[in-house]
């Protein structure tokens, strides 16, 4: 039995080690996201975006030196068969990474083309984002959260405006809605509350059967329940002449104005001799009750922002006296591809960091960590990955104490990783939905360098081991060791997380 058992454990650990990798990455940047296959590994910066792929060490690069603005979103953004959720110039995009072609996603008249695709579920079926509004003051919504559903054409239909609070805790209508992830089946999307001073509140949409959406928002213990707020104010618009003068007039000024800025080029460019002299000015073309029409727009249009501003300030001097100084770090969003779970990082006076984490398959309910790390990534299970900054953690699912990154890979039996991971540096770690894959990066001010272990998925079976009956049982692990005996009911609830042998089953516990 023994001997039968050892044979099975030692054909499952060679058939491990063939398809495991383990590897530095031979391009010296600091790759943030990845696939779920750990296939793809994103890094970007201004302008910027860098591909990696593990499989064949081709690394692409998107950058012509500012005159394009590359980017890539704040959420699941890259798919196993290699498409990236971004931007390109303002304009939401797809890249496909193989062909390499940006696909835009397209926005609606009176949109601001500086929108972004986020995040991107593995069929490619669902993506989430943002979507700006042009002309927008101070005090009303600047962006607004979106879904792009894929046609069956092959080609992303409008838009669909994802429903948010017109309101926040305070009374104060939103400065942005961002919408950073989405689940693997599409029905659950994280994102954040922005207020108008910038701090963050995590929102959580899930979709009903009917395809509807709803949406909660985290705001507990900021503030005494049921405390009245004083009016928040909306920022006067400053008056345009446009406004007053005629489409006649209007086009005239745009004609001579571009007729101007050519030649100032021209004379710049050393392509004329003189300079010109003429500066086009609106007031020249309107009239002059146009122009005194403006000009008490623009005196009513001064007062009222002296009436903002101290409205403005009597809000803010009652908010800081009642609100307790403690919000989420602004794109600090995680979701796991179940939707179940939801990380984040909780801002206290105005400091980073705590690493919070929410369960969220039935409503908010959070685990604030009190640890002074930053949270990255979490799996199906509920496994939180967070760091320092200076080395990578790992709650376990359930557990209140970080382990490190080493530990929690010997915890899953992978002794061979933990091992080589003590070969690299490494500051910070994420992986993928289920643990097996993990990456990682160390250094700072652009010398970075990168690894990634890849693992194999969880065995499909071992067979050869007997039990006698099926009420009193005995449970093995992969070391052949008895670690449970009694009751099968009793024995298999009792289990810790880990793969045993059961009346001669694999059984997983999670």
């Amino acid at each position: 039995m023994k001997k039968l058992l050892l044979l099975v454990v030692t054909l499952l650990s060679a058939s491990f080690m063939s398809a495991q990798t383990m590897k530095e990455i031979p391009v010296q940047k600091r790759f943030h996201t990845m696939s779920e296959n750990g296939k793809y590994m994103i890094t970007n910066d201004q302008a910027y975006v860098g591909i990696y792929n593990t499989e064949t060490d081709e690394f692409d690069e998107y950058y012509d030196g500012m005159k394009t603005n590359y980017q890539v979103g704040m959420g699941n953004i890259v798919t196993n068969d290699g498409f990236l959720a971004g931007a390109v110039d303002g304009m939401p995009s797809v890249l496909d990474i193989k062909n390499k072609k940006w696909i835009p996603l397209g926005l609606k008249e009176g949109d601001l083309q500086y929108s972004m695709a986020n995040g991107i579920t593995p069929s490619r079926k669902y993506i989430v984002g943002i979507v700006g509004l042009k002309g927008i003051p101070f005090g009303k919504l600047k962006y607004k959260p979106v879904l792009w559903t894929l046609k069956d054409d092959g080609t992303y239909g409008e838009y669909e405006e994802l429903p948010y609070p017109e309101k926040d805790f305070s009374g104060v209508t939103p400065k942005d809605i961002l919408a950073n992830c989405i689940s693997e089946d599409g029905t659950v999307i994280a994102g954040q509350l922005m207020r108008q001073d910038n701090e963050c509140l995590p929102i959580i949409y899930h979709k009903s059967q009917d395809g509807t959406w709803t949406y909660e928002v985290y705001d507990e213990g900021l503030c005494e329940p049921g405390l009245e707020f004083p009016e928040f104010p909306v920022e006067p618009i400053a008056p345009d002449l446009y406004e007053f003068m005629t489409e006649e007039e209007i086009a005239a000024y745009k004609e001579d104005s571009t007729a101007y800025a050519d030649s100032l080029r021209q004379y710049n460019n050393h392509e004329i001799d003189k300079k010109p002299e003429y500066k086009p000015e609106k007031s020249y073309y309107a009239s002059d009750e146009e122009n005194n029409l403006f000009k008490e727009a623009r005196d009513k249009y001064l007062e009222d922002m002296y009436a903002f501003s101290d409205q403005l300030k009597v809000f803010r001097t009652f908010y800081y006296e009642h609100v307790t100084p403690n919000f989420y770090a602004q794109n600090s969003v995680s979701l796991s591809a179940n939707g179940k779970y939801y990380a984040t990082t909780f801002n206290k006076n105005y400091k980073l960091g705590d690493a919070a984490l929410f369960t969220v398959d039935n409503g908010f309910e959070l685990h604030d960590f009190e640890d002074g790390n930053w949270a990255y990534t979490v799996t199906n299970d509920g496994d939180l990955f967070v760091s320092d900054n200076n080395s990578p953690f790992v709650y376990p699912a359930g557990s209140s104490e970080c382990i490190s990154l080493a530990d929690w890979l010997k915890s899953k039996g992978e002794n061979e990783a933990a091992e080589w991971l003590g070969t690299v540096d490494t500051r910070v770690a994420i992986c993928n939905s289920n643990g097996r894959v993990i990456s990682g990066f160390s250094g700072m001010g652009g010398s970075y360098r990168s690894w990634i272990i890849k693992l194999d998925e969880t065995p499909t079976g071992i067979t050869g081991i007997e039990q006698s009956g099926n009420s009193h049982v005995k449970a093995y692990d992969l070391q052949g060791r008895i670690v449970a005996e009694g009751e099968y009911n009793e024995v298999r609830n009792n289990l810790k997380r880990g793969i045993y042998i059961i009346n001669g089953r694999k059984i997983v516990v999670k």
